[in-house]
């Protein structure tokens, strides 16, 4: 005969109340089944358990002994029960900054109602690469043109600042216009940045331009070169704080959308964190429409988050 958890169960729950009758009051069994489990245990381990004493059972010392073993099994087989299968966690990909205020707040909000079912984010050079080669269930990005391969939600909106060195003239203002970079090169971060080669027609010294491959190189170019400048929201100035670095307001400049992109043909966790981002972020109309130039002296962000 093979011993069973109810075995086990049965035995440890005569341990504690001391008697069979009891036991089988508590566990909801009649007392015959309760003493027939027990002499099959008592024989699958060929020893003597239990001290049977009127209406009272006590453990031998056998039985004190195999009591603890049994609870630490019961523990473990409750615990497994109890614990629902993980499945493997929703990633996210994107490129540059993707700790944004929407994002901090799904993160936080959706964790605490899908305790099994993690969500986390990964830096990628191409996040669209990673959609398609299902290196990611989704992507989080900014300033695209929307493509019918990929459905997509916008989730936030930023102001964008102008960085430049801790040095130049420009640190000390309040806010930047475009008039005051007329003589600038614009620095573009080639991967994952949101700023057009053009600055939306503005004129500035493209002599000066330069081109980085990434977001530490960018930050590393503006606090070291003379005369150039970036663009970038705000919670990127806020993530990639630098002793070097200044970051201003800008003045009269559009914001930054950024959008959460997913492929049609996808996991069902994917289509329930949608959901959840839907039920979470302002709608479409309150994101294109809210105020976008931050306060003068400041490159906080309200999150648009609810």
């Amino acid at each position: 005969m093979q011993v069973e958890m109810r075995h086990l169960r049965i035995f440890v729950t005569i341990v504690d109340e001391g008697s069979m009758v009891r036991a089988a009051q508590r566990l909801g069994l009649t007392q015959p089944s309760v003493t027939r489990a027990m002499q099959e245990l008592e024989q699958r381990l060929s020893t003597t358990l239990l001290t049977r004493a009127g209406r009272g059972a006590t453990p031998t010392t056998v039985g004190r002994e195999f009591a603890g073993t049994a609870r630490r099994l019961l523990k473990t087989f409750d615990s497994a029960l109890d614990a629902p299968a993980q499945t493997p966690p929703l990633l996210i990909a994107y490129a540059w900054s993707g700790l944004i205020p929407a994002m901090e707040t799904l993160f936080r909000t959706w964790r605490a109602q899908n305790p099994h079912q993690d969500v986390e984010l990964a830096r990628m050079p191409s996040p669209f690469v990673a959609l398609d080669t299902a290196t990611a269930d989704l992507a989080l990005v900014r300033e695209w043109t929307a493509n019918p391969r990929y459905e997509y939600l916008p989730i936030d909106r930023e102001p964008r600042v102008v960085a430049v060195s801790a040095v130049d003239p420009l640190a000390t203002r309040a806010t930047v216009s475009f008039a005051d970079l007329a003589a600038y090169g614009l620095v573009r971060n080639s991967q994952g940045g949101t700023t057009p080669h053009h600055l939306w027609g503005h004129p500035h010294n493209s002599v000066r331009d330069r081109i980085t491959s990434d977001v530490e190189d960018w930050v590393t170019t503006i606090a070291t070169t003379q005369s150039v400048f970036g663009v970038t929201p705000v919670s990127t100035a806020d993530f990639y704080q630098h002793p070097a670095v200044a970051y201003i307001p800008l003045q009269q400049a559009p914001a930054v959308i950024s959008s959460l992109i997913w492929s049609a043909s996808r996991r069902p966790e994917i289509d329930a964190f949608v959901d959840h981002a839907r039920r979470t972020v302002r709608p479409l109309a309150e994101i294109v429409s809210a105020p976008t130039t931050p306060r003068a002296g400041t490159s906080a962000l309200t999150p648009v988050c609810g």
